[in-house]
């Protein structure tokens, strides 16, 4: 039969389209991967904040533990308990900074404490984060 055509070899993909779609999905990629980058960036961040976050927690935690409300807490006992390059026992490499303001004049009172944590590795210069609590205290 002259003059018609076999449809057959119309089928399937065709080199230039595979090039087409490849250059797209290239195109898409080169796109989604600072974002995909950033995210992860961020997601790192987060567990180190969350991390910092829970060491200073359990650091306020053994302060009050020691100082409870419903006992007779003395400020020198509190101020003694100011601590300074505190290590994490997960050996995460944080540290924590226990400060405690001064003593009242009057009693009873309620003194701040703060814990500043920061990460020695990193930028020992500036907290990663800060917590503070206040503790009763009856007596000087």
């Amino acid at each position: 039969m002259a003059g018609t055509r076999d449809t057959r070899s119309d089928e399937g993909f065709g080199l230039v389209e595979v090039v087409v779609s490849m250059l797209l999905f290239a195109v898409i990629a080169v796109a989604i991967l600072p974002l995909a980058l950033q995210a992860s960036v961020l997601s790192a961040g987060n567990r180190d904040r969350a991390s910092a976050q829970s060491f200073a927690a359990g650091q306020l935690a053994d302060v009050r533990a020691a100082h409870p409300d419903d006992a007779a807490n003395s400020c020198t006992a509190l101020a003694d308990a100011a601590a300074t390059g505190v290590p994490d026992a997960a050996d995460t490499g944080l540290v924590a900074d226990i400060a405690v303001d001064t003593c009242p004049t009057s009693y009873p009172a309620a003194v701040t404490v703060t814990v500043a944590v920061r990460d020695a590795d990193a930028d020992p210069g500036s907290p990663v984060v800060e917590m503070a609590t206040k503790i009763v205290v009856t007596a000087p």
